[in-house]
C-alpha cells in the first residue's frame, strides 16, 4: 500500500506519511522492515531499549508484498518488539553480562493480516504509554485513538481485566460497526504484564512468543481493529495472473505425492510430528526426541503416547478453519468437545510441551490449549515454564514455599494457567515472571542452597525464550538454531534442520554451522514476504521472482532476495548486541541439557559443551562475525546497513 502509520500513545497523536521505498526493497516487509523501524526508534532514543515495558519500546504490527494476494500462504502478519520475556537484568548465574530483551518478531495468520492490508496501511508503528486504556481503528487509511469502552473488560476480584478472548472479540466487531474487521487485542494476561503473554485474534490466532501482549498491557493499549477495501496494485498483473497459474500446477502435484509433508498436512496438521519426533513415523527416522518430563527424556511409556498421538488427535477432527489466502497446507482443524463445542485442535509444538509437562489426555491438551487462548498466554512458554515448575515440586522446592504443582496433573495445570494470568496467590505471582524472576524470588524465600535445583530445572533461565517440540539433546544442529536464534534462545521457528540430521546431512561443526545459518538466511525472507512456514515452493526460483516483481515493480534474484535475509539477520543481530547480547548467551547450556537421555532411540544424547563452542566458532565464521558474535563493521557495510548507535 506504501503507508504507514505512526501512533504515539503518550502524546495521543496518529500520523500516516508514505513508506520508505529504499527500506522495502532492502527489506522486503514484515519481519525485515520491522527490523529496521526498530532501529528507528534506537536511533531517535539515542540508546538501547532499557525496560521492554516502559514508554520507550517500539511495537510494530505489519503486513507484506504478497498479503492479501492468491499466493498460497499469503496470509501472515508480523509484529516486532523487544521483548520482556528475553531479559535477564540480573543473571541468576555468576559471570553471565545482562541482556535487556532482544529483537522478536512474532506472526500470525487468520484474517487479521489481509484486513490489515485491505485497511490501507501496511505499518502500525506505535510508541509511548497511554495515560488510560486505548484502543485504535484503522478503516481506509485512516487511524484514530478512542478511549477503551468499560463493556471491554470485566471485574474480578474488584480489579478490572480485559473480556477473554471470545468476548472480547465479538464485542470489538460491534464496537467498530464492520463486518469486514479484524483485531488484535490483549487479555488479561497481557493486561497483568505476564512476560510470556501473547496478542489473540479471530479468537485463538496468536502473535504467540516473545510477550507481546505485556507490551500491549504496558502501552496501557487494548486493542487494534483494521477495516477497509483497498486492493492490491499490482505492477504486472497478467505476468502475475500467469505465474500464479503455473504455480498452482505445481502445487497441486506436491498435494498428490504422497512422499511429501504437504499432502498429509490438511489431514493431521501440524500434529503430524507427533508421531515422527514419538517413533519416526511420517517420513521420520526412529524418533525419540519428543521431549518428555521437563526435558529429561525423549521417550515415554508407549500406551501413554498413543492417547495423545497423532492418530489421537486426528480422531477428534472436526472442519477445517484455515488462514487466509491458504488453499493448499490446510493445517489448522477445529476439534468436537464431548459437550459438543467446537474448539482449536492444539499444533505440534503446543501438544508436545504440553506432554513434556506429562499430560497424556487428549482432551486435556485441547482444553489447556483452549484456556491459553483465552487468556491470551503463549502455550510454549508457558509449559515450559510449569514443567520446570513441576520438576521443582519434585524435587521438594514448592514444598518448602507451601505451594504445589505435580506433573502430569492437568487440572492443576489449567488452574495455575488461570492464577498466572491474573497473578493470583502465590504459584500465580511466582510463574507469572521470567525464568530469571523465578530463580531470583526462589533464591529470596529458601537461599542459597536451592540454586542446584533450580539450574536443573528452569531450562529458559538467562533470558531464554523457552525449547519448543524437538528435544534440544537430540540434534546437534537444532539446538544450534535453539542457541542462535535472534528472537531467543529455544525458539525452533529462525531455523530448522531435523530432516537433515535424520537424514544424515549435518554433522561436523562447519556442516552444521553452514546448515543453520543457510536455513535463517531463507526464514528472514520467508517472514518478511508474510508466507507461512510452510509455503510449498522455493521462493529462490524464478516462478516465483516473476510473481514478487508483478506485485512490487522490484526485480531480484535469488542472490539478491537470500541477501535481504542475511541483511535482517544481521540487522537483527547488531540490534540485539546493543541490548546486551554476546557470545555468553548462545553458549549458555542449562545444566539438564549437558545429561545424556537415558532410553529410547536417542538414549545417550545430550548437548557436548565442547562440541557446541566448536559449531559457535564456525558458525560466527559462517555469517561473518566476531568471535563473540559481534556484527563487524565491514558486514554492515557490505550488507548496506547503518549503524542507530
Amino acid at each position: 500500500m506504501g503507508r504507514w502509520a505512526y501512533v504515539d500513545l503518550s502524546r495521543g497523536t496518529a500520523k500516516v506519511c508514505d513508506s520508505d521505498p529504499d527500506a522495502e526493497r532492502a527489506f522486503l516487509g514484515g519481519r525485515g522492515l520491522q527490523a529496521y523501524l526498530l532501529a528507528e526508534r534506537v536511533r531517535q532514543l539515542g540508546r538501547p531499549v532499557s525496560d521492554p515495558l516502559g514508554p520507550d519500546n517500539r511495537i510494530v504490527i505489519g503486513c507484506s508484498a504478497p498479503n492479501d494476494t492468491k499466493i498460497h500462504t499469503a496470509g501472515r502478519g508480523s509484529a516486532s518488539f523487544f521483548s520482556p520475556l528475553t531479559r535477564s537484568q540480573r543473571p541468576p548465574y555468576p559471570g553471565l553480562p545482562p541482556v535487556l530483551g532482544l529483537v522478536t518478531h512474532s506472526s500470525v495468520g487468520g484474517s487479521l493480516p489481509n484486513k490489515l492490508k485491505k485497511a490501507g496501511i501496511d505499518q502500525l508503528i506505535i510508541d509511548g504509554r497511554a495515560d488510560v486504556p486505548v484502543r485504535i481503528e484503522v478503516i481506509d487509511g485512516a487511524v484514530k485513538l478512542v478511549e477503551a469502552e468499560p463493556k471491554l473488560f470485566e471485574k474480578r476480584d474488584g480489579l478490572r481485566y480485559p473480556l477473554r478472548a471470545r468476548a472480547l472479540d465479538e464485542a470489538l466487531k460491534a464496537k467498530v460497526g464492520d463486518n469486514r474487521s479484524a483485531s488484535i487485542y490483549v487479555g488479561p494476561a497481557g493486561w497483568t504484564k505476564v512476560p510470556y503473554a501473547c496478542l489473540t485474534s479471530d479468537r485463538d490466532r496468536n502473535f504467540g512468543r516473545g510477550g507481546g501482549g505485556a507490551v500491549f498491557g504496558a502501552k496501557n493499549l487494548l486493542a487494534i481493529s483494521f477495516a477497509g477495501s483497498a486492493s492490491t496494485v499490482y505492477h504486472d498483473r497478467a505476468l502475475f495472473d500467469r505465474r500464479m497459474e503455473e504455480l498452482d500446477a505445481t502445487i497441486a502435484a506436491s498435494v498428490a505425492d504422497p512422499a511429501k509433508t504437504v499432502s498429509f498436512r490438511p489431514t493431521t496438521g501440524t500434529t503430524w510430528w507427533l508421531d515422527r519426533a514419538y517413533n519416526g513415523g511420517y517420513l521420520g527416522d526412529t524418533g525419540g526426541y519428543l521431549p518428555w518430563h521437563n526435558y529429561d527424556e525423549g521417550h515415554f511409556d508407549e500406551e501413554a503416547f498413543k492417547r495423545v498421538s497423532t492418530g489421537a488427535l486426528t480422531e477428534i477432527a472436526a472442519k477445517h478453519k484455515i488462514c487466509n489466502r491458504c488453499r493448499a497446507v490446510l493445517c489448522s482443524r477445529l476439534v468436537r468437545s464431548e459437550s459438543g463445542e467446537l474448539l482449536p485442535r492444539p499444533e505440534f509444538e503446543t501438544s508436545a510441551l504440553l506432554i513434556n509437562c506429562c499430560i497424556t489426555d487428549r482432551w486435556e491438551l485441547v482444553r489447556l490449549n483452549d484456556l491459553c487462548n483465552e487468556l491470551g498466554l503463549d502455550t510454549m512458554t508457558l509449559a515450559a515454564v510449569v514443567a520446570a515448575a513441576m520438576e521443582l515440586d519434585e524435587r521438594g522446592v514448592l514444598g518448602a514455599m507451601s505451594l504445589s504443582l505435580p506433573f502430569g496433573d492437568a487440572r492443576a495445570m489449567a488452574a495455575a494457567v488461570e492464577a498466572i494470568a491474573y497473578r493470583a496467590g502465590g504459584l500465580g505471582e511466582l510463574l507469572a515472571d521470567t525464568a530469571d524472576g523465578i530463580a531470583e524470588r526462589v533464591l529470596e524465600r529458601l537461599g542459597e542452597d536451592r540454586r542446584h535445583e533450580l539450574a536443573h530445572s528452569l531450562t529458559t533461565a538467562y533470558g531464554g525464550l523457552g525449547y519448543a517440540g524437538v528435544s534440544p539433546k537430540a540434534f546437534p544442529a537444532m539446538h544450534t538454531c535453539y542457541a542462535t536464534s535472534n528472537r531467543g534462545r529455544g525458539d525452533h521457528t529462525y531455523g530448522w534442520t531435523v530432516q537433515a540430521e535424520e537424514g544424515g546431512l549435518a554433522t561436523t561443526a562447519e556442516e552444521i554451522a553452514t546448515l543453520v545459518a543457510g536455513g535463517q538466511w531463507g526464514k528472514a525472507v520467508v517472514d518478511s514476504l508474510g508466507l507461512c512456514d510452510f509455503f510449498p515452493y522455493d521462493v529462490t526460483l524464478a516462478p516465483f521472482l516473476d510473481l514478487l516483481y508483478a506485485i512490487t515493480g522490484h526485480r531480484y534474484s535469488a542472490e539478491e532476495l537470500t541477501e535481504c535475509g542475511r541483511r535482517t539477520l544481521n540487522l537483527e543481530r547488531l540490534l540485539n548486541s546493543i541490548q546486551g547480547r554476546t557470545r555468553a548467551y548462545d553458549a549458555f547450556l542449562p545444566p539438564k541439557l549437558t545429561e545424556p537421555m537415558s532410553s529410547g532411540p536417542m538414549k545417550g544424547r545430550r548437548i557436548d559443551p565442547a562440541f557446541h563452542n566448536q559449531i559457535l566458532d564456525a558458525y560466527y565464521r559462517e555469517q561473518g562475525w566476531t568471535a563473540d558474535g559481534l556484527v563487524p563493521d565491514e558486514t554492515l557495510r557490505r550488507l548496506g546497513i547503518t549503524k542507530p548507535l
